[in-house]
């Protein structure tokens, strides 16, 4: 039997990555090839249009959120002519939508809810990292130009209208005032490790910084949908605090997200 193939690990890791046993992690829509060992992961991503998250965004999102949420540790990161490396310890537990987490579907609920008031309770003034609506709707309009949207994985509700059809929708319909906080940027359950009853991470934070909570709280309120059952959505929002939800920027948020 032939053996499996590993990642490329470039030589720049050769002190932070060593010799490992590596399988590949096909969990997750990042675009990014990624890899783990018993101990550490690695994340591979070609060069592309700029308004796409790059691996340098995540590193530095990773390392501002380090002592102030359970995030990985960075232990390096390279990039060359055609690629870009980020190197992490591994995050012990398994992700929200692992099986085994999904049999507990009422503590996964309770757990991301309890988790994103966390990060939301995060001092705004201190986070470096704008993604409110005016640098949002920029990045989508740069994406849908560069025609680097994946309009194939729209949700069902769009599925037949075009990138530019669901920008002019987002741009008819932009909320007057946002409801600004530390956001994940990407809150779906394959993005919060779990052990036991803690959150032991974070991850796939490329895309976190200042927004309306409503970014985070429409991307798990779905994912919660799609992954643990619809009857847990309502859960996850009581436990979060429903009088923070506002059900029209529920709705605004999933569809940006298209775009993303």
């Amino acid at each position: 039997m032939s053996e499996r193939p590993g990642p490329n690990v470039p030589t720049a890791f050769s002190r932070v990555l060593p010799a490992a046993r590596w399988e590949p992690v096909t969990l997750g829509q990042s675009g990014a090839e990624v890899w783990r060992s018993s101990r550490h992961l690695l994340k591979i991503q070609p060069h592309l249009h700029p308004a796409v998250t790059s691996l340098a965004d995540e590193r530095e999102r990773l390392r501002w959120l380090a002592g102030r949420v359970p995030v990985p540790r960075v232990l390096g990161y390279f990039a060359d002519s055609t690629h870009e490396y980020l190197a992490m310890e591994r995050v012990p537990g398994i992700p929200m939508s692992h099986p085994d987490a999904t049999l507990h579907a009422e503590r996964m609920a309770g757990l991301l809810a309890r988790a994103l008031r966390g990060l939301h309770s995060l001092p705004p003034r201190d986070c470096p990292f704008n993604m409110t609506l005016p640098v949002s709707l920029r990045l989508a309009r740069e994406r849908v130009a560069a025609n680097v949207v994946d309009q194939t994985d729209f949700d069902d509700e769009r599925v037949g209208q075009s990138a530019v059809e669901v920008l002019v929708w987002l741009v008819q319909h932009r909320p007057q005032t946002e409801d600004i906080v530390v956001t994940h940027g990407d809150a779906c359950l394959p993005n919060f490790i779990v052990q036991g009853e803690y959150v032991e991470g974070l991850v796939d934070v490329g895309r976190a910084g200042l927004a309306d909570r409503h970014v985070d709280l429409a991307l798990a309120a779905r994912s919660i949908g799609r992954n643990l059952g619809q009857k847990w959505v309502d859960v996850f929002l009581d436990t979060y605090g429903r009088e923070l939800v506002d059900e029209m920027r529920l709705d605004y948020y999933r569809v940006l997200d298209e775009l993303a």
